[in-house]
């Protein structure tokens, strides 16, 4: 009774975490050999499996999901880019309309699709001349990067461009950093629609990820007007990367968009005027702080369901008939022995 309680409650606390871990997979691009259609969710853990499949290379995983049918094997693109976009569950209709768009339940914190599929296309191509790139676009030093500048030569480190903002502020840290990271997007599509990027018939994979949403929406609230603004801001840019690239590999790359919230915990980056004089550093967190949060309160919240429910069955426990202990040790065994 004990193992089938404490099974109950891990159960039930896993459901929790599936259910609050939300995301989604959006097709910004993709060439005719592939054809997504459906509306069935996918898992997060299934990314390098579709991505690997759309890429003509061999998958490790059995999948259910019928979302993807691979048109022309002899045809699959020659890129695949990944936005990954941290701290959101949607970005809405901020996309164009075209996109397919599919659900994600997010079943994994830090996805290893990046790794995985890198390794893969490594596995497949021996001349080392595939650009497999993984940026941190909140990071502008990034840029700079021997990597960086292998596969998309000299960029300059964006300035934030003054534009018209309706609701989002220069002045607010949050809204600032978001505007930051923006403006490094923009750069590397310009870059790649300057001709830095382009087909050469060896498979490549990029991955840029988006992070600074999610203090801004988390400071706004998900459903504010600077967090549409930003979502919208966000949207455009994303266009605008997917139909550099499309002119890049001449239309045969497949452009993704994924949203997750499963590391939505609130990470400030602002410091008071009282902060600012006692000469405290701002209030930020290390960047695996999310996940070790999550991973410690959830493992604390098994074990404590588990425990209770351990103690609950002993305390219902009857000596004579559930305890073997007690069994084995009784007077009238003694005696028959």
């Amino acid at each position: 009774m004990a193992v089938t309680m404490a099974l109950f409650w891990v159960s039930l606390v896993l459901s929790v975490i599936g259910a609050n871990a939300a995301g989604e997979f959006t097709i910004l691009h993709s060439p005719p050999s592939l054809k997504f259609t459906g509306t069935s969710k996918t898992l997060e853990s299934l990314l390098k499996e579709i991505f690997s499949a759309s890429l003509g290379l061999s998958v490790e995983e059995n999948s259910e999901w019928k979302g993807l049918y691979v048109a022309d094997p002899f045809k699959t693109p020659e890129a695949v880019v990944e936005v990954y976009i941290d701290g959101v569950s949607s970005l809405g209709d901020s996309v164009t309309s075209k996109a397919k768009t599919y659900s994600v339940d997010v079943d994994e914190y830090e996805p290893d699709t990046f790794d995985c599929v890198k390794f893969r296309i490594q596995q497949r191509s021996t001349s080392g001349s595939n650009k497999i790139l993984k940026v941190k676009l909140s990071d502008p030093t990034e840029l700079t990067s021997p990597a960086f500048r292998e596969e998309f030569g000299e960029v300059q480190v964006p300035k934030v461009s003054k534009q018209n903002l309706l609701h989002l502020k220069y002045s607010l840290e949050e809204d600032y950093q978001f505007l930051s990271e923006l403006a490094t997007l923009k750069a590397i599509t310009d870059r790649v629609a300057s001709g830095a990027i382009s087909a050469d018939n060896i498979i490549d994979f990029f991955n840029f990820r988006f992070t600074t949403l999610h203090a801004l929406s988390d400071y706004h609230g998900p459903n504010s007007l600077q967090t549409k603004e930003a979502k919208k801001l966000l949207g455009h840019a994303l266009q605008d990367l997917s139909k550099a690239f499309v002119k890049a590999y001449d239309g045969s790359v497949l452009v993704t968009a994924v949203t997750t919230d499963v590391a939505h915990t609130r990470r400030a980056i602002r410091s008071t005027e009282d902060e600012t004089k006692k000469g405290e550093d701002d209030d930020s967190y290390s960047a695996d702080y999310p996940a070790i949060f999550n991973i410690i309160l959830w493992f604390g919240v098994v074990f404590a369901f588990s425990l209770i429910a351990i103690v609950y069955a002993i305390m219902d426990m009857d000596p004579g008939r559930d305890s073997i202990i007690y069994r084995m040790t009784s007077t009238r065994m003694k005696k028959e022995n």
